[in-house]
């Protein structure tokens, strides 16, 4: 058995896997061959006496044998030749003699299957069947035409003829269909198995995102708070060497901030996680209003200001995916800014044209090469700035999400009038709201009410409580879930911030236990989370938060939302612009 595990495995050192399968089947079925031809010709010598069919058994038997040495001299293409003009050389000549043309018509299957496991390449498959094919027009043409004298006279011959070469072809033919069955049995399993792994990678993966996303956002966030702090300080706010840096601390957070969730979103789509389209109504002028103020802290480090231009036709509101659309006009204003010249100007348009909706946002730069104008939307394709580089995501992002819209975006650069992005999109008129005059907003100090703090981390949890307590607010701390239910049972305030995950008890087995408690059933509870993978919002909001806001947390954006809960006017000192809630 291992002579035979031998010669069957002969040339396969130093192949490929593939390369090594192919051999194999080479040597196998030359081995087969070599058995079977040898058998035949001694057999039906001794039955007939016909020295010429031993001759010519013996003779085929030689030349498979030489098959099997090109392949040890790693011959590998010339062995797979060999093989295939030996068999058909021999079929010719066996049915000539033998006057059989029924043995051809089933040889044919056979090297019709070898020829497929034999060769790689598609034309050297082609050759083989073409040989292939000439043999049977050669075999069909001795048929009616004998070129080759037949040399079985009598029905004994012809007998044995039957029961001695039918079952060889047969044999040849089972090992075909055998060999395929094997191999495609081994490449499903291979197939399953790699699949299992790639799962299971992309699992972990996942979840490493997952984690590392809201541990990095912790911090982040504090730096964030910091930031926001900073500028809310009034001795900051006239210092001109301390305004700077307070600035470009806000802007590095929350660009550090965005680049976290780029990776996020890249992770859920290729997940295939972010398909789905949530429309609503959109004010769209408000909307990229909002969107450049939010930005503006970031470009006034450049000293840019960052404009907008709409065009009459342009409707009050659209309808759209808010989100999504946030995401998109975000990663472009903050490219924009990030590649723009000092001193210079950002420019969002919105108009109008041929039943689209276009959004346009120009930058004064230098421009992106124009050969990277064909690649500038795949991942990890990014530039080098002044601050941070980024990851090379939020532009693959944006053409995703725009694509999900039923739109398309595209670059144009020059050196000389800077880079601009063009997103069009189906426009679906929203249906325009009436315009009712607000009530001014009356600075507010929320003196008085009690704000509980539930969260581990303790720099985030002070310089939460540095903004709280500046609104006037009295500010109780726990830094974990059953901490914070035995102090709301003591003080009973007024509102609860809680971080959604926490050693001890998480964020949801807290707000379940609020909910059930007799007195505290009522509380509103603002849920501050750093995870931002779809599900958990709704989750928590089921089992009873009031509101939920991702991190970082926009000093701005968490005043709006208390003001919701805490009805007391106000004391609005200038804050940071709001970040876009997810």
């Amino acid at each position: 058995m291992a002579i035979l595990r031998n010669i069957i495995r002969t040339g396969t050192q130093n192949v490929d896997e593939i390369a090594k399968h192919a051999i194999i089947a080479v040597n196998r079925f030359s081995l087969v061959s070599l058995l079977l031809t040898s058998c035949f010709g001694i057999v039906f010598y001794f039955l007939t006496g016909e020295l010429q069919i031993l001759a010519a058994g013996l003779t085929e038997a030689v030349l498979l044998a030489g098959v099997l040495w090109l392949n040890s001299r790693h011959k590998h293409l010339w062995a797979s030749y060999a093989y295939i003009c030996i068999i058909n050389g021999s079929l010719v000549y066996f049915s000539g003699i033998l006057a059989a043309i029924i043995e051809v018509h089933l040889a044919f299957l056979l090297m019709f299957g070898a020829s497929l496991l034999f060769f790689r390449k598609d034309r050297d498959r082609m050759i083989s069947i073409g040989i292939t094919a000439l043999t049977l027009l050669l075999c069909e043409y001795n048929y009616s035409y004998p070129f080759i004298n037949p040399i079985l006279k009598t029905d004994y011959e012809q007998m044995l003829l039957r029961w001695l070469a039918r079952p060889g072809i047969i044999l040849l033919d089972s090992l075909v269909l055998w060999y395929y069955k094997k191999t495609n049995e081994a490449l499903y399993s291979s197939l399953m198995k790699r699949s299992e792994e790639l799962e299971a990678a992309n699992t972990s993966k996942n979840f490493f995102i997952r984690v590392t996303n809201h541990e990095l956002k912790g911090p982040l966030n504090a730096i964030h708070e910091i930031s926001q702090t900073l500028l809310l300080n009034d001795e900051v706010d006239e210092s001109p060497s301390l305004k700077p840096l307070a600035e470009d601390l806000y802007t590095a957070s929350t660009t550090a901030m965005q680049e976290v969730t780029n990776v996020l979103d890249m992770s859920q789509i290729e997940a295939g996680k972010i398909n789905q389209v949530d429309n609503s109504s959109i004010n769209i002028r408000q909307f990229l209003m909002n969107l450049c103020k939010v930005h503006q802290y970031t470009a006034n480090r450049k000293k840019v200001s960052i404009v907008t231009e709409f065009h009459d036709q342009l409707p009050l509101t659209i309808i759209s995916d808010k989100a999504k659309l946030t995401k998109v006009m975000s990663n472009l204003l903050v490219n924009a800014v990030k590649f723009t010249a000092p001193k210079s100007r950002v420019t969002v348009k919105a108009y109008v044209k041929d039943g689209l909706l276009y959004m346009a946002v120009k930058d004064r730069g230098k421009g992106i090469e124009r050969e990277r104008l064909h690649t500038i939307f795949d991942p990890f394709e990014t530039e080098q700035n002044s601050l941070m580089e980024g990851s090379g995501l939020g532009l693959f992002i944006t053409r995703h999400f725009i694509e999900l819209l039923g739109g398309k975006i595209t670059v144009n650069s020059s050196p000389k009038e800077g880079t601009v992005f063009t997103l069009h999109m189906p426009l679906i008129a929203g249906q325009a709201e009436p315009q009712v005059t607000q009530p001014a907003i009356a600075p507010a100090d929320y003196s008085g009410k009690k704000v509980l703090i539930c969260e581990d981390d303790e720099i985030s949890q002070l310089y939460l409580a540095k903004f709280l307590e500046r609104a006037g607010c009295t500010t109780l701390l726990a830094d974990n879930g059953a901490k914070a239910i035995n102090l709301a049972q003591q003080e009973m305030p007024d509102l609860m911030i809680l971080d959604s995950h926490m050693p001890v008890m998480s964020g949801r087995e807290t707000i379940t236990h609020i909910r059930n408690h007799p007195h505290l059933a009522h509380l509103p509870i603002i849920v501050i989370s750093g995870d931002a993978y779809s599900g958990e919002s709704e989750e928590l909001l089921t089992a009873g938060a009031s509101e939920y806001l991702l991190k970082p947390v926009s000093f701005r954006t968490l005043s709006d939302v208390m003001r919701k809960y805490l009805t007391s006017p106000v004391n609005n000192k200038r804050l940071p612009p709001a970040q876009a809630i997810r």
